[in-house]
């Protein structure tokens, strides 16, 4: 009962909150709905753009691409850690926005692949110029191509399938 006040009064902006008690679950629930209750609705969260490496990457290994929205990217680099897939992720700027909306809004285009190829430095750490992109960014798949001259390899809709589409194709 006392969680359930505490929140109360913290969605109605309480200065402070005075619990009696200590134990984790009791506080577990507060904790977590004050990390989040505090961040702009209009700013999504994001991550930093840019490259990420994930297992033991060499000049062979697979370059995936996907935005910086936190949700997409937490999912993507699960999804990766779990299947031990070792792969270059180029992390594109958009805005915090998901691949669909980053797509819609203009944000996900092939300009702005080809800059970030540019800005990561990303041709000089591998000799294999194939790109997988999400499934989401199939359309776009020529522009890219068009724009930075590697081969557009279209990934799976779901990055759980990831690691396997890695194994299977590199």
């Amino acid at each position: 009962m006392e969680a359930t006040i505490a929140s109360t009064l913290m969605n109605k902006y309480a200065d402070v909150l005075i619990l009696k008690g200590s134990e984790i679950w009791e506080l577990i629930p507060i904790l977590t709905l004050r990390q989040s209750l505090y961040t702009d609705p209009r700013k999504p969260q994001a991550v930093d753009p840019g490259i990420y490496e994930f297992g033991d990457v060499d000049e062979n290994s697979a370059v995936l691409l996907t935005t910086n929205f936190s949700l997409t990217y937490y999912t993507v680099e699960g999804d990766l850690k779990s299947g031990d897939a070792n792969c270059y992720l180029l992390v594109l700027d958009t805005v915090g926005k998901a691949v669909d909306v980053a797509i819609a809004g203009g944000q996900f285009d092939g300009e702005s692949v080809a800059d970030l190829v540019k800005e990561t430095g990303i041709e000089d750490m591998v000799k294999t110029r194939k790109l997988i992109i999400p499934g989401l960014a199939a359309p776009l798949s020529g522009e890219i191509e068009d724009e930075t001259g590697w081969n557009v390899m279209v990934g799976p809709r779901d990055s759980s399938a990831v690691p396997d589409f890695i194994d299977e194709k590199f």
